[in-house]
């Protein structure tokens, strides 16, 4: 509280934050490539390319302390746009998350990298690409592209995920730590 001329005014608080918060998963083929896979029609930028993954509803995100929380959203996300069943529930052996920030922080996203998978995906439009690929969609026309493009949230996560399986192709993995060093 602080007085002005003998009046009591309460303090102004900070407004909080309200990000809401992704996940995506990487997953990569035998030969080091990425998963991607086409927006459907009824989502937000239909028809660009993303990695499998959504936003938390409002009961996990008030469980989003627990990761094995989050480990089942990324489950049900990913079994619901590509039929892959990744099994993220064992705590023990969770993936690293990294979280990845909107500008301005008003959205958050993690990438969970699961890293090879050789099971093909069975529901939507997908592809395997690596660094050179990635980087041409980024270039595409709405509609085709990377969602939003190089630099963006999206691309820093596909990025970073063929940077760190580069035992499988050193060359994209290469090119993709120097694209995500130019992001930042």
């Amino acid at each position: 509280m602080a007085e002005i001329k003998g009046e009591v005014v309460p303090k102004q608080r900070e407004e909080k934050a309200k990000p809401t918060i992704g996940v995506f998963a990487g997953i990569t083929n035998k030969f080091g490539k990425l998963l991607v896979k086409r927006r459907q029609p009824w989502e937000t930028f239909p028809g660009d390319w993303d990695l499998p993954g959504g936003a938390l509803n409002a009961k996990e995100m008030a469980q989003a302390m627990d990761e094995r929380i989050i480990g089942e959203a990324l489950k049900r996300e990913v079994f619901e746009e590509t039929g892959i069943d990744i099994d993220l529930c064992d705590i023990d052996n969770m993936p690293a998350m990294y979280p990845v920030v909107v500008k301005g922080g008003s959205d958050m996203a993690f990438l969970i990298v699961i890293g090879r998978y050789d099971v093909e995906p069975t529901i939507g439009e997908w592809r395997y690409v690596d660094t050179v690929k990635l980087l041409a969609m980024c270039e595409e026309p709405k509609g085709n592209q990377l969602v939003s493009g190089f630099g963006k949230r999206m691309c820093r996560m596909c990025l970073r995920t063929l940077a760190l399986v580069g035992s499988m192709d050193p060359d994209s993995a290469s090119l993709a730590r120097r694209k995500l060093a130019e992001c930042y």
